[in-house]
């Protein structure tokens, strides 16, 4: 197959990760992937995976920019791509006008997958509701990825799209670093050979809930001494979250990283992995990268990560919004090394069965297969 993924934007992110290993498996499968969007950092990685980029500029205040895109997109959409797979607003009304410029018959069929419900706390819902709608612009089937998106998607869908309830997100179960590796990495933190390391990882905005994470952070402290707390990501509130640090103490204990590519290296030297987001969306890479290394993951208790986690099972919950809850949860894993073991082991074991990145990779194949032999006019597949 022919496969065009397009997006807003390929920086470091949840989604564009993901494109860039659904890119590697499928390119390493024969199929020619080429992935859209304006460049970013992860550009050169999906070229190095066996993908191709088209950049765009996204920007429709530029009429000779925008005017530039459109042609280029066309001129693939007509002549080289079997099938596309869309996974923002923005990108999906741009590809919605390119698709209007060549005949029916012609044109691929579109795949659009909603990764998230708000883009920031306290959104307004018309927002939310318009995103949604403009994510599925254009898409002759849907591929419903949690509980909460499939509800929004069934608040905002007039049309007859196909709905698929299915995971687009995947991880590959990533080598152990050797401990030598691992020392290193310790010593070039700071941490001491008997620190306990708690991670967070995700872009520093409103709907991570950082502020969250600090204040779990700081009962902890008040308790462990040997606690030292990580966070992964870059983003607008940096400052705003440095403040909230130093103003509850954890000047010294609590480091912000900002954006790393060794993320399974960090995790590989971590206790205890949480998410403390609590607006609804995809369950959320990075706890699917956490539990392919059988970290024990953390998280309040939010319909979208339910297919992640059973409490007390393959990871602890809590309430949501209740850092004291969310404390005593990562508390009880670092006072209880062998529970932290089980439910480390219980939740790569659920990762390895249903969110595994061959097992995603062959479900979205046969989706992509199936939607364009059920499509009208000439049928462009030619397997690989």
């Amino acid at each position: 197959m022919r496969i065009l993924f397009i997006t807003n934007c390929l920086d470091m992110g949840g989604i564009e990760t993901n494109v860039r290993r659904l890119t590697a498996e499928l390119s390493g499968q024969g199929h020619t992937v080429t992935v859209a969007g304006q460049p970013g950092r992860l550009s050169q990685s999906i070229r190095d995976a066996g993908g191709r980029t088209l950049d765009l500029h996204l920007h429709p205040v530029s009429p000779l920019n925008l005017l530039h895109d459109l042609i280029r997109l066309r001129r693939l959409l007509a002549r080289e791509v079997d099938i596309v797979h869309v996974f923002a607003a923005k990108a999906a009304v741009f590809l919605r006008i390119a698709q209007t410029t060549i005949r029916k018959s012609a044109r691929p069929e579109v795949i659009a997958s909603l990764m998230g419900v708000q883009s920031s706390l306290g959104e307004a819902p018309w927002k939310t509701r318009l995103r949604a709608w403009a994510t599925l612009v254009g898409s002759n089937t849907v591929v419903v990825t949690s509980p909460a998106i499939g509800d929004l998607i069934n608040d905002v869908n007039t049309g007859s799209r196909r709905m698929v309830t299915a995971s687009v997100v995947g991880v590959a179960i990533p080598e152990e670093p050797d401990c030598g590796h691992k020392a290193s990495l310790r010593s070039s933190l700071g941490l001491g050979a008997s620190d306990i390391v708690v991670l967070t990882i995700g872009r520093l905005n409103s709907t991570k809930s950082h502020d969250l994470f600090i204040q779990a952070a700081s009962i902890i402290a008040s308790r462990r001494p040997d606690v030292v707390f990580l966070v992964v990501g870059g983003g607008e509130l940096l400052d705003q979250l440095e403040d909230l640090r130093d103003s509850v103490g954890l000047a010294g204990r609590l480091c912000f990283l900002g954006e790393r590519d060794d993320v399974s290296d960090l995790l590989s030297i971590t206790d205890v992995y949480v998410r403390p987001g609590v607006v609804e969306g995809f369950v959320g890479i990075t706890v699917l990268e956490a539990q392919a290394m059988g970290v024990p993951v953390v998280s309040f208790d939010t319909r979208d990560v339910r297919p992640a986690i059973t409490d007390s099972v393959s990871g602890l919950l809590a309430k949501p919004g209740d850092t004291s809850q969310l404390a005593e949860a990562i508390l009880r894993l670092v006072e209880d090394p062998g529970l932290a073991s089980t439910i480390g082991e219980a939740g790569k074991e659920h990762f390895r069965r249903e969110f595994w990145l061959d097992s995603i990779v062959a479900d979205l194949t046969d989706i992509y297969m199936s939607t364009i032999a059920t499509a009208s006019g000439p049928n462009r597949y030619d397997a690989p």
